[in-house]
């Protein structure tokens, strides 16, 4: 079926000397991979350059296959262009660590209109912003109401959290997490909203260790999920 969608690109691959394979997440079908014949040759070569960058915005027409296998576009356009990302290097270890996470996380071939919606949402208020430290943090710990495991807060006031059963506790056991400086931070994050993330102030320390945290409360939470490459380098430019 010939299908028009907004799509947001997770990772590309090369297929051969001349080819490429992007693999996004769609608005209509979710997890989609496309085959970009030429992709590397010539003018159109940088141009994809420059289109299939991380978690870049597309407009996409093409017909997709009912099961996993790769389509061939008709035609693909920025349907958003960032106004800041490319040319920001510290936007730029954001947009790629987030799409390591996204490309491990998101799974499903099929429409998700909320969760598309606060990704592509998302990522445009990012683009618009100067203050970021803090952007990445929130981003990962909304991410997890769509994706069925955001802490249970009826029990906030507890001085532990329970990794696996993602709740606040007064008991010390296995996958929980004790460290009170840590789980102070975690607390000022939850209920917050992107206009106001700024104003929970953090140390790059402290902020290191919540990323940690949430990669290992991701790693319990879904199966087969990797933590990404490129944190490192993310720890290297809030340090």
């Amino acid at each position: 079926m010939l299908v028009t969608t907004e799509a947001l690109v997770l990772s590309k691959t090369n297929y051969s000397e001349t080819s490429l394979i992007v693999r996004c997440y769609t608005q209509t079908d979710g997890i989609k991979s496309y085959m970009i014949k030429g992709g590397k040759q010539g003018r159109n070569g940088k141009k994809n350059i420059a289109l299939f960058q991380p978690l870049h915005q597309l407009e996409i027409t093409a017909h997709h296959k009912s099961n996993s296998g790769l389509s061939i576009p008709k035609s693909i356009k920025l349907s958003k262009p960032y106004q800041t990302i490319p040319y920001a290097m510290d936007k730029i270890a954001v947009v790629l660590f987030l799409s390591e996470v996204l490309s491990s996380a998101l799974r499903e071939e099929e429409a998700n209109t909320s969760l598309f919606q606060y990704l592509t949402n998302s990522l445009s208020w990012f683009d618009m912003q100067d203050n970021l430290a803090n952007f990445h943090i929130l981003f990962l710990l909304s991410l997890t109401k769509h994706l069925g495991f955001y802490p249970d807060v009826r029990d906030k006031e507890q001085p532990y959290f329970d990794m696996e059963n993602g709740c606040f506790t007064s008991r010390k056991s296995s996958h929980i997490q004790d460290d009170i400086t840590t789980i102070s931070v975690f607390k000022a994050f939850l209920g917050t909203n992107f206009d106001t993330v700024s104003e929970v102030l953090v140390s790059s320390k402290e902020r290191k260790q919540l990323l940690e945290l949430l990669m290992r409360y991701y790693q319990i939470h879904l199966q087969g999920f990797s933590r990404p490459k490129s944190l490192n380098i993310l720890h290297e430019i809030y340090s």
